[in-house]
């Protein structure tokens, strides 16, 4: 009897590319095999070929719906909400949020930017970037944040901020300790991060 692999196109495509983000994350792509992939996805290599041409064509699927994932979420929030400097506080925790659940989306990220070898994914970049930036734009004309800095600038400084964090936490609590933090690190670096993207580290007026 046929397995539900082997009945079912989609549920195939999807073993393959689970277990390819899995090991092209742990390994590399480099040193990543397709007789790795398709023994951990329980499915023959010839498969590989036959839906994805190539391991360089799975790589891109995999980055592709990774990000997919992302962006379809992030537009939808810019498209229904309106201009506001509590928009701009609520997308840096959605954001945040975001990397949080989807550990994987942080590499793959790091990938996609590195190579820049994936087209739609790099359109739909720019798309949601001039919709943030816009927004951010319109929030500085209601004077619902400074005017004097570039949107452009305040975008780029919040997603790297973010994504930073979850890039470079294990090194922050190896070198610089956690005590007096709390139990979650994650929710103090966003509560500071906030802090400090909006009030900045000034004191303030008695």
């Amino acid at each position: 009897m046929p397995s539900r692999k082997q009945r079912d196109p989609e549920a195939t495509r999807r073993a393959l590319v689970e277990a390819a983000e899995e090991i092209f994350l742990k390994k590399g792509f480099g040193n990543t095999s397709l007789s790795e992939i398709a023994r951990r996805a329980g499915i023959t290599k010839s498969l590989i070929h036959h839906y994805f041409g190539s391991k360089e064509g799975l790589w891109r699927e995999v980055k592709t719906l990774r990000f997919l994932h992302y962006a379809e979420r992030q537009m939808e929030m810019l498209r229904d909400a309106r201009p506001s400097a509590e928009l701009l506080r609520a997308s840096m925790a959605f954001y945040f949020d975001f990397l949080r659940r989807n550990p994987q989306i942080v590499r793959v990220l790091a990938w996609m930017f590195l190579e820049q070898d994936v087209e739609e994914c790099m359109d739909i970049d720019r798309e949601l970037i001039q919709m943030g930036v816009e927004k951010i734009r319109e929030t500085q004309k209601l004077g619902q944040i400074r005017s004097d800095i570039d949107p452009r600038f305040i975008l780029f400084s919040f997603i790297g901020l973010c994504q930073h964090w979850f890039q470079d936490q294990g090194h922050f609590a190896a070198s610089f300790g956690t005590e007096g933090l709390g139990n979650d690190l994650n929710e103090a670096y966003l509560g500071v991060m906030i802090k400090l993207f909006f009030e900045g580290i000034l004191p303030r007026p008695a």
